[in-house]
């Protein structure tokens, strides 16, 4: 073959191999692998990954919380809902946006509970079994904590492997424990979007790193794209799926807390409600948003399905009372508008758990996601996640260099 030939050939492999890569990514650090130097304690289990309809069927499922889980899930406690301001503090049985769980999922695993392992190399060519990170993250919700040596979970280790649901309970088990434990945004209302900011920053570790004022993110940065990419803290790649949904599931445009409220410290500190068209400009503004997953939406009026009561948000049809049916899926709220919520009401201080927190933190130094993660290689893993990037400036460079050929045609 002449070189005119089978460079354009490199630059189509090169090109096609990229994305390939990527897609394929699934690793398995199971107990018994020779480069799960983490101690990771649980086998991973063979099993085929739902597809997307089913996924979506057991979010919904997951944000009606336990009592629509039952034994299918950990037991979770109930949640503070509000701060004195609108409400005065009570504990309401655990309830979860399923836009929140749909897309911290994608974020951590891309759906991914079972897969065919690519890495590392005692794995390889293996059936699809349960998703493993190098640092013991196991399953569509990369549960981490509880899954090591030594450990002794509230949860069933074995069944978050082995099972879809189980692992997407525990999620929301973990995810509850963080909405205890971080102060207040706006009223704190579970059903309300935008008021698990604090509790999804928490769920990757109450760490400066997330901080959206740290330096090291563009300060002029917009809404997280996934597929585009870019240095973003972990919350704010969370909310960016919302939007960026790849037509796995209707998006919401949600909005964001004022940089100027969050400060600098590692954890947020109490916030008012979010009103922010994207994490680092105010200028523009967006309304909060009501759940609008099955048993979380009101239809307005006195129609039943309502998050709390009879067909709205704890009320009859609305915020807390008298509300439009809304569509769910536009930039506002599926039931009425959520009010601002102001005023001195505080919250009590929130109660730090050191050993969530240790955990937390090692989260926060090794990963965001199995797709947010850093793209260093790990043991045994062959090519770098992050590989890609090097892959195109490759085709490019061979394009370069068979532009220069001798003889080479110009057309166009």
């Amino acid at each position: 073959m002449s070189r005119r030939l089978g460079i354009p050939a490199a630059i189509a492999a090169a090109t096609l191999v990229a994305p390939a890569a990527r897609a394929a990514y699934c690793p398995c650090y199971t107990a018994s692998s020779a480069y799960n130097d983490r101690g990771c304690a649980i086998e991973a289990a063979p099993g085929a990954n739902p597809s997307v309809a089913e996924w979506n069927a057991i979010f919904d499922q997951i944000a009606r919380g336990p009592s629509a889980w039952g034994d299918a899930g950990p037991p979770v406690g109930d949640l503070r809902q509000g701060c004195g301001r609108l409400e005065a503090p009570r504990e309401v049985p655990a309830r979860f946006p399923c836009e929140l769980l749909k897309a911290i999922a994608m974020q951590e695993s891309g759906w991914q509970q079972f897969c065919a392992p690519d890495r590392p190399m005692d794995q390889q060519g293996q059936s699809s079994r349960t998703i493993i990170s190098f640092d013991c993250g196991y399953g569509v919700s990369q549960i981490t904590s509880g899954m090591r040596e030594g450990d002794s979970p509230a949860f069933d280790p074995r069944r978050v492997a082995a099972d879809p649901i189980y692992n997407a309970a525990t999620g929301a088990h973990i995810l509850a424990a963080k909405w205890r434990a971080t102060r207040c945004v706006g009223d704190r209302q579970p059903a309300v979007i935008e008021h698990w900011y604090s509790a999804v920053w928490a769920y990757n570790g109450l760490s400066y790193v997330n901080n959206p004022n740290n330096p090291n993110f563009d300060p002029g940065r917009g809404v997280y794209d996934p597929a585009i990419g870019g240095a973003a803290p972990y919350q704010e790649r969370v909310f960016g799926r919302m939007e960026h949904t790849g037509e796995r599931w209707a998006r919401t445009a949600v909005a964001y807390p004022n940089p100027g409220e969050i400060g600098g410290d590692r954890a947020p500190a109490e916030l008012s409600d979010p009103r922010c068209a994207s994490p680092t400009d105010c200028t523009r503004t967006r309304p909060l948003h009501v759940s609008g997953c099955a048993g979380a939406r009101g239809d307005g009026g006195a129609g039943g399905g309502g998050w709390d009561g009879a067909g709205g948000w704890d009320g009859a049809g609305g915020w807390d009372g008298a509300g439009g049916a809304g569509d769910p899926w536009d930039d506002g709220p599926s039931v009425g508008e959520a009010p601002a919520t102001t005023g001195s009401g505080r919250s009590e201080a929130p109660t730090w758990h050191e050993e969530d927190d240790e955990v937390d933190r090692d989260r926060a130094s090794t990963s965001v996601g199995l797709y947010g993660r850093c793209t260093c290689d790990v043991p045994g893993g062959g090519a770098p996640a992050g590989a890609t990037p090097w892959l195109a400036l490759g085709a490019a460079a061979l394009m370069g260099a068979w532009r220069r050929l001798p003889g080479r045609r110009r057309t166009g």
